[in-house]
């Protein structure tokens, strides 16, 4: 499948890119060029859909980020392999002295690192940019310290780089090696490719119902997919990349429906089929519940995932055996692991719940067979006895 990424930079950066590009043969490019890397917000705001957007550098990315929205983005780094790689080109062909040059850089602190393996080298004047940096700032720092001692200037920022060439200083670009902007492409996209990957696993959607006009609303939606009534529920086959945007869109099902709703994600439909199965027998109040293909229950209204400490299986067997909520199940599967005998104010302890509420959640789970009582824990003062209880949880 071929993946359509976004190129923004500047020119010499977009022909940079362009040159690598008949190395990706299943990568199609689109080259937006600025003038000034602020312009990149502009871009990103008339973008479109592509599966992925590659910056020059962090400026452009970090003007573009509030705008890109749930698009794959990635920008090539200001690494010790591009400073190193600039330092020693402009030194050497130029013969100069570190304490002759002036430096603008993202992090100065990747430049000491360079310099402090190096024990009797001079050491440049360094300036700190940052995205709101004043380009005129960055311009008066290298033509300032020019027209006294230093003899080069070497700057991240390419109209920063013009300007001082227009007016006669001495400038050189800051160098991005062609395998550091390979390195960081490839990087976007394997990103892209697992996350369409992740797309177009199966998805299986079932609702607790089989009403006619919820039956037809599924099929004449967008995601409709494969539509049918099996048992007591409608199913729903389709991708994951569908149900992510009818998630989005509010559009699952028709805003007056309240019907419980299990989505299953997998690798095939079998699995999808299963964890949707899960999914709609979890024991919560919350309408829509997913399970997905790595066994993780969640919530979309809450933001709440169940996290195991043991297995999944546990998990959603004790969810739905015991009507547990899936937060307490969590916390209770995460003290097992901690202490396999326990009492009851042990559990209170570690939950920060009322005594009440852990005595309600210890007959749950003795009642589902996920604990026993063993004995009682010996008092030397007056009260009754405290119950002393094991876990009975599958390995």
């Amino acid at each position: 499948m071929t993946i359509h990424i976004a190129i923004v930079g500047s020119t010499t950066f977009v022909e940079t890119v362009s040159h690598a590009a008949p190395k990706f043969d299943d990568v199609r490019f689109s080259h937006f060029t600025y003038a000034h890397p602020r312009e990149a917000a502009d871009i990103a705001t008339q973008l479109g859909s592509f599966d992925g957007v590659f910056f020059s550098g962090s400026f452009p990315y970090a003007y573009a980020s509030p705008f890109l929205n749930e698009t794959i983005a990635h920008h090539v780094v200001q690494d010790e392999t591009v400073l190193l790689t600039t330092v020693l080109y402009a030194t050497l062909t130029q013969k100069l002295a570190l304490d002759e040059v002036t430096i603008d850089v993202n992090e100065p602190e990747r430049l000491h690192t360079i310099f402090t393996s190096f024990t009797d080298l001079t050491q440049p004047a360094v300036m700190k940019i940052h995205p709101d940096v004043d380009f005129s700032d960055v311009f008066r720092f290298h033509a300032s310290h020019q027209q006294r001692d230093t003899k080069l200037a070497v700057t991240s920022i390419e109209r920063v780089h013009r300007q001082l060439l227009e007016e006669g200083f001495n400038s050189q670009l800051m160098i991005e090696p062609v395998s550091t902007v390979i390195r960081h492409l490839e990087k976007l996209i394997d990103q892209v490719r697992r996350h369409l990957a992740d797309l177009s696993q199966f998805a299986v959607v079932l609702y607790a119902s089989t009403s006619a006009s919820l039956h037809e609303y599924l099929r004449t939606m967008r995601h409709q997919g494969h539509v049918e009534i099996q048992d007591d529920t409608i199913l729903l086959l389709t991708t994951k990349g569908e149900i992510v945007h009818a998630l989005e869109e509010a559009t699952l099902s028709p805003r007056d429906d309240d019907s419980l709703i299990g989505i299953g994600y997998g690798t095939d439909y079998k699995m999808a089929f299963e964890h949707a199965r899960i999914a709609l027998s979890a024991s919560t109040e919350q309408q829509l519940r997913i399970v997905d293909a790595a066994k993780r229950l969640s919530f979309p209204a809450s933001g709440e995932t169940v996290q195991y400490r043991v297995t999944d299986e546990i998990a959603f067997d004790m969810v739905k055996r015991i009507g547990i909520s899936p937060v307490n199940v969590g916390k209770i599967l995460g003290f097992s692991k901690r202490k396999h005998e326990f009492t009851a104010k042990e559990l209170t302890d570690y939950l920060g719940v009322s005594r009440r509420t852990t005595e309600r959640l210890i007959k749950k789970l003795h009642d589902g067979g996920f604990v026993d009582v063993i004995g009682e824990e010996m008092s030397y003062a007056q009260g009754r006895p405290r119950a002393v209880y094991i876990f009975k949880l599958p390995s």
